[in-house]
């Protein structure tokens, strides 16, 4: 398990996170990395009080059932671990939220294969804006090169892969939004598992790409 990953998430989305005003697709992108992240879980404490306060601030509204089952989902979300920040992370497959849902999905990862480089295994998450998701990239293969028609966060659970920007490595934390063109090859080492959570699907730059098409499309759940 990398113990110092070199891409974070905002701290503005650690503020929202504390404070339970995170989408909930970017919440469990964001717990995920806290599994790796001893930098981020301590981060994470200080603006835990910072969230309190906010929420003792808000004014006190009725709340419906399906609100209340939402919050209450983003809660369940977070790995124990987040609650102390000097404690070493349990080592397992995958992070702690990962793991409820893929058990969620009858025990394992349903993969589906997206090219000959890239299978996909979706998660059910309960929310129709995102579609979140593991990626596997095979060691040496590449994505098809492409841009983004809305936000995809990625977290990398195992392996590593690079793109034309950087190397990510266990525990990292990607944002790309529409404008950002990369093309991510896996390392040759070993396959690379990323979970992803996809606003809208993803708009490829090679000519050819319309062939792929069918098998791009998002499904939230």
């Amino acid at each position: 398990m990398s113990k110092n990953p070199l891409h974070h998430p905002s701290t503005e989305m650690l503020l929202e996170f504390a404070a339970g005003t995170l989408d909930t697709a970017a919440s469990i992108c964001v717990a995920a990395h806290l599994h790796f992240c001893p930098k981020c879980r301590a981060e994470l404490q200080n603006l835990s009080v910072i969230g309190a306060q906010l929420m003792a601030e808000t004014q006190s509204e009725d709340v419906d059932d399906a609100l209340l089952e939402s919050v209450m989902a983003k809660i369940d979300a977070i790995p124990a671990d987040v609650s102390s920040p000097a404690e070493e992370p349990v080592s397992s497959a995958y992070p702690q939220c990962v793991d409820k849902l893929i058990q969620g999905a009858k025990g394992a990862p349903v993969w589906k294969r997206l090219s000959k480089s890239v299978n996909i295994a979706r998660l059910f998450t309960g929310q129709d804006k995102y579609e979140v998701a593991l990626h596997q990239i095979c060691a040496g293969g590449k994505t098809p090169k492409h841009d983004h028609n809305g936000t995809e966060y990625t977290v990398v659970l195992q392996g590593c892969f690079s793109d034309e920007q950087s190397v990510y490595n266990e525990g990292d934390f990607i944002v790309r939004n529409p404008g950002d063109v990369h093309q991510p090859m896996g390392a040759n080492n070993g396959d690379c598992i990323c979970l992803s959570a996809l606003e809208a699907p993803i708009k490829l730059t090679n000519p050819f790409g319309f062939f792929l098409k069918p098998f791009l499309r998002i499904n939230p759940m």
